[in-house]
Protein backbone atom coordinates (compact mmCIF):
# COMPACT_ATOMS: atom_id res chain seq x y z
CA UNK A 1 0.00 0.00 0.00
CA UNK A 2 1.60 3.68 -1.04
CA UNK A 3 0.88 5.87 1.04
CA UNK A 4 0.93 9.80 0.42
CA UNK A 5 3.26 12.07 2.82
CA UNK A 6 3.45 14.76 0.45
CA UNK A 7 0.80 16.61 -1.57
CA UNK A 8 1.76 19.42 -4.17
CA UNK A 9 -1.42 21.05 -5.14
CA UNK A 10 -1.42 23.53 -8.00
CA UNK A 11 1.48 25.27 -6.46
CA UNK A 12 2.14 28.50 -7.97
CA UNK A 13 5.30 30.71 -7.00
CA UNK A 14 5.65 34.08 -8.20
CA UNK A 15 9.68 35.72 -7.13
CA UNK A 16 10.59 38.54 -8.65
CA UNK A 17 10.62 37.80 -12.76
CA UNK A 18 10.42 33.85 -12.36
CA UNK A 19 7.25 31.50 -12.09
CA UNK A 20 7.41 28.08 -9.95
CA UNK A 21 4.71 26.03 -11.18
CA UNK A 22 1.82 25.27 -11.30
CA UNK A 23 2.73 21.79 -9.98
CA UNK A 24 0.96 18.93 -9.18
CA UNK A 25 2.88 16.31 -7.39
CA UNK A 26 2.67 13.05 -4.74
CA UNK A 27 5.42 12.21 -2.84
CA UNK A 28 5.11 8.65 -1.27
CA UNK A 29 6.61 7.05 1.72
CA UNK A 30 9.42 4.30 1.55
CA UNK A 31 11.34 6.20 -1.52
CA UNK A 32 13.81 8.40 -2.62
CA UNK A 33 13.41 11.37 -5.04
CA UNK A 34 16.18 13.00 -7.02
CA UNK A 35 15.18 16.51 -7.94
CA UNK A 36 17.10 17.37 -11.30
CA UNK A 37 17.60 20.33 -13.74
CA UNK A 38 19.27 22.91 -15.17
CA UNK A 39 20.71 25.83 -12.87
CA UNK A 40 17.82 28.50 -12.40
CA UNK A 41 15.25 25.71 -12.99
CA UNK A 42 13.38 26.08 -10.02
CA UNK A 43 14.99 22.88 -7.79
CA UNK A 44 15.55 24.94 -4.77
CA UNK A 45 12.55 27.43 -5.13
CA UNK A 46 10.75 24.77 -4.52
CA UNK A 47 12.49 23.16 -1.81
CA UNK A 48 12.32 26.03 0.02
CA UNK A 49 8.52 26.28 -0.70
CA UNK A 50 7.92 22.54 -0.10
CA UNK A 51 9.75 23.42 3.78
CA UNK A 52 8.02 26.41 4.42
CA UNK A 53 10.61 28.98 4.13
CA UNK A 54 8.07 31.19 1.68
CA UNK A 55 4.23 31.00 2.04
CA UNK A 56 1.95 29.40 -0.35
CA UNK A 57 -2.44 29.16 -0.08
CA UNK A 58 -3.64 27.17 2.09
CA UNK A 59 -3.52 23.70 0.73
CA UNK A 60 -0.87 24.11 -2.05
CA UNK A 61 1.18 21.55 0.07
CA UNK A 62 0.19 19.00 2.50
CA UNK A 63 2.01 16.73 4.74
CA UNK A 64 -0.23 13.70 5.64
CA UNK A 65 -2.92 16.14 5.42
CA UNK A 66 -1.59 19.32 7.29
CA UNK A 67 -0.77 22.20 5.96
CA UNK A 68 1.44 25.13 6.81
CA UNK A 69 -1.45 27.77 8.10
CA UNK A 70 -2.64 25.57 11.18
CA UNK A 71 0.59 23.47 11.24
CA UNK A 72 3.30 24.73 10.88
CA UNK A 73 5.24 23.68 13.80
CA UNK A 74 4.50 19.91 13.35
CA UNK A 75 5.82 19.87 9.85
CA UNK A 76 8.65 21.24 10.47
CA UNK A 77 9.32 18.75 13.36
CA UNK A 78 8.40 15.63 10.40
CA UNK A 79 11.75 16.76 8.27
CA UNK A 80 15.24 17.05 8.54
CA UNK A 81 17.05 19.52 6.25
CA UNK A 82 20.54 19.73 4.82
CA UNK A 83 21.03 23.07 3.32
CA UNK A 84 23.21 23.88 0.65
CA UNK A 85 25.06 26.20 2.50
CA UNK A 86 25.56 26.83 5.87
CA UNK A 87 22.96 29.05 7.78
CA UNK A 88 24.57 30.08 10.90
CA UNK A 89 27.12 32.35 11.46
CA UNK A 90 30.82 31.35 9.99
CA UNK A 91 32.71 32.75 13.15
CA UNK A 92 31.13 30.48 14.96
CA UNK A 93 33.03 27.21 16.20
CA UNK A 94 31.94 23.59 14.75
CA UNK A 95 31.17 22.59 18.29
CA UNK A 96 29.29 25.65 19.14
CA UNK A 97 27.37 25.10 16.33
CA UNK A 98 26.26 21.29 17.18
CA UNK A 99 25.48 22.35 21.12
CA UNK A 100 23.37 25.39 20.03
CA UNK A 101 21.54 22.37 17.42
CA UNK A 102 21.36 20.01 19.86
CA UNK A 103 19.94 22.52 22.74
CA UNK A 104 17.13 23.82 19.71
CA UNK A 105 16.26 20.14 18.54
CA UNK A 106 15.98 17.20 21.05
CA UNK A 107 15.49 15.10 18.05
CA UNK A 108 19.52 15.63 17.48
CA UNK A 109 21.91 13.03 18.31
CA UNK A 110 25.11 14.76 19.22
CA UNK A 111 27.55 12.18 19.97
CA UNK A 112 26.66 10.45 17.03
CA UNK A 113 27.35 13.54 14.67
CA UNK A 114 30.83 14.31 16.52
CA UNK A 115 31.50 10.62 15.95
CA UNK A 116 31.18 10.96 12.13
CA UNK A 117 32.70 14.62 11.90
CA UNK A 118 35.84 13.44 13.73
CA UNK A 119 36.09 10.13 11.11
CA UNK A 120 36.00 12.93 8.49
CA UNK A 121 38.55 15.33 9.90
CA UNK A 122 36.16 18.13 10.41
CA UNK A 123 37.10 19.11 14.13
CA UNK A 124 35.07 20.13 17.05
CA UNK A 125 37.77 23.34 17.46
CA UNK A 126 37.76 24.73 13.79
CA UNK A 127 35.99 27.96 12.98
CA UNK A 128 33.10 27.50 9.84
CA UNK A 129 35.20 29.87 7.93
CA UNK A 130 37.94 27.83 8.14
CA UNK A 131 36.44 25.04 7.09
CA UNK A 132 36.86 23.86 2.72
CA UNK A 133 33.62 24.10 1.13
CA UNK A 134 33.90 19.75 0.97
CA UNK A 135 34.00 20.01 4.98
CA UNK A 136 30.96 22.02 5.14
CA UNK A 137 29.05 19.98 3.08
CA UNK A 138 30.31 16.88 5.78
CA UNK A 139 29.08 19.30 8.24
CA UNK A 140 25.64 20.30 6.91
CA UNK A 141 25.00 16.42 6.64
CA UNK A 142 25.70 15.19 9.42
CA UNK A 143 23.61 17.88 10.97
CA UNK A 144 20.70 16.91 8.80
CA UNK A 145 21.42 13.36 8.75
CA UNK A 146 21.72 12.56 12.40
CA UNK A 147 18.46 14.23 13.42
CA UNK A 148 16.24 11.56 13.73
CA UNK A 149 13.15 12.34 11.51
CA UNK A 150 11.07 10.48 8.63
CA UNK A 151 11.58 13.31 5.71
CA UNK A 152 15.10 14.41 5.04
CA UNK A 153 15.44 16.74 2.23
CA UNK A 154 19.07 17.44 0.57
CA UNK A 155 19.82 20.46 -0.97
CA UNK A 156 23.17 19.48 -3.26
CA UNK A 157 24.44 17.68 -0.33
CA UNK A 158 27.89 16.44 -2.27
CA UNK A 159 29.21 19.64 -4.32
CA UNK A 160 32.71 19.59 -3.02
CA UNK A 161 32.69 16.35 -1.20
CA UNK A 162 35.78 13.61 -1.68
CA UNK A 163 35.25 9.97 -2.94
CA UNK A 164 35.33 8.55 0.60
CA UNK A 165 33.02 10.48 2.44
CA UNK A 166 30.68 10.79 -0.23
CA UNK A 167 30.54 6.83 -0.78
CA UNK A 168 30.16 6.75 2.75
CA UNK A 169 27.00 9.41 3.13
CA UNK A 170 25.56 7.64 0.17
CA UNK A 171 25.31 4.31 2.10
CA UNK A 172 24.14 6.07 5.40
CA UNK A 173 21.16 7.30 3.21
CA UNK A 174 20.28 3.34 1.86
CA UNK A 175 20.82 2.37 5.37
CA UNK A 176 18.04 5.70 6.64
CA UNK A 177 15.56 4.46 4.40
CA UNK A 178 12.60 2.18 5.13
CA UNK A 179 9.43 2.22 4.17
CA UNK A 180 8.14 4.39 6.53
CA UNK A 181 10.93 7.26 5.59
CA UNK A 182 11.33 9.35 2.30
CA UNK A 183 14.34 11.11 1.13
CA UNK A 184 14.10 13.88 -0.85
CA UNK A 185 17.63 15.03 -2.86
CA UNK A 186 18.50 18.15 -5.14
CA UNK A 187 21.36 16.51 -7.08
CA UNK A 188 23.07 16.44 -10.77
CA UNK A 189 25.08 13.98 -10.36
CA UNK A 190 24.11 10.67 -11.88
CA UNK A 191 26.22 8.77 -10.07
CA UNK A 192 24.04 9.65 -6.80
CA UNK A 193 20.96 9.03 -8.45
CA UNK A 194 22.08 6.39 -10.17
CA UNK A 195 23.31 4.90 -6.35
CA UNK A 196 20.04 6.35 -4.38
CA UNK A 197 16.85 6.85 -6.17
CA UNK A 198 13.31 5.27 -7.09
CA UNK A 199 12.38 8.34 -8.98
CA UNK A 200 13.52 11.43 -11.08
CA UNK A 201 12.21 14.58 -10.88
CA UNK A 202 13.14 17.31 -13.78
CA UNK A 203 12.68 20.88 -13.15
CA UNK A 204 12.83 23.21 -16.22
CA UNK A 205 11.52 26.97 -16.38
CA UNK A 206 9.70 26.39 -12.98
CA UNK A 207 8.09 23.73 -14.00
CA UNK A 208 8.02 19.45 -13.49
CA UNK A 209 8.50 18.56 -17.05
CA UNK A 210 9.06 14.94 -15.91
CA UNK A 211 8.25 12.54 -12.18
CA UNK A 212 9.67 8.75 -13.60
CA UNK A 213 10.64 5.42 -11.98
CA UNK A 214 14.31 5.35 -12.45
CA UNK A 215 14.26 1.77 -13.50
CA UNK A 216 11.57 2.20 -15.92
CA UNK A 217 13.64 5.32 -17.62
CA UNK A 218 16.17 2.03 -17.62
CA UNK A 219 14.11 0.28 -19.77
CA UNK A 220 13.12 3.06 -21.63
CA UNK A 221 15.71 4.15 -22.93
CA UNK A 222 17.54 0.82 -23.31
CA UNK A 223 20.49 1.91 -21.24
CA UNK A 224 21.26 1.80 -17.35
CA UNK A 225 23.39 4.94 -18.31
CA UNK A 226 21.88 7.67 -16.00
CA UNK A 227 23.70 10.58 -17.23
CA UNK A 228 22.55 9.68 -21.02
CA UNK A 229 19.40 9.57 -19.56
CA UNK A 230 19.60 12.56 -17.72
CA UNK A 231 21.01 14.49 -20.93
CA UNK A 232 17.93 12.96 -23.13
CA UNK A 233 15.72 14.23 -20.38
CA UNK A 234 17.24 17.68 -19.86
CA UNK A 235 17.02 18.10 -23.59
CA UNK A 236 13.25 17.18 -23.97
CA UNK A 237 13.68 13.86 -25.47
CA UNK A 238 11.79 11.14 -24.55
CA UNK A 239 13.52 7.94 -25.23
CA UNK A 240 16.06 6.40 -27.65
CA UNK A 241 16.25 8.56 -30.43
Amino acid sequence: RRIVMIKVNNLLINKGTFQLGPIDLELEKGYVYAITGNSGSGKTLFLQTLLGGLSSEKNMITYDNLNFHENEVDIKYLYSYVADKPLFSDSLRVAEVLYKIYKLDERFNLEKCFEFLSKHKVYRHKKIYELSQGERKILLFSIGYFTNTKLLVLDNPFSGVGLIARKEMIALLREYMDEDKTIIIVTEEPYVIQNLADYIIVFENGQVTSKEDVVELQERFETNDIERILLSLLKGENEND
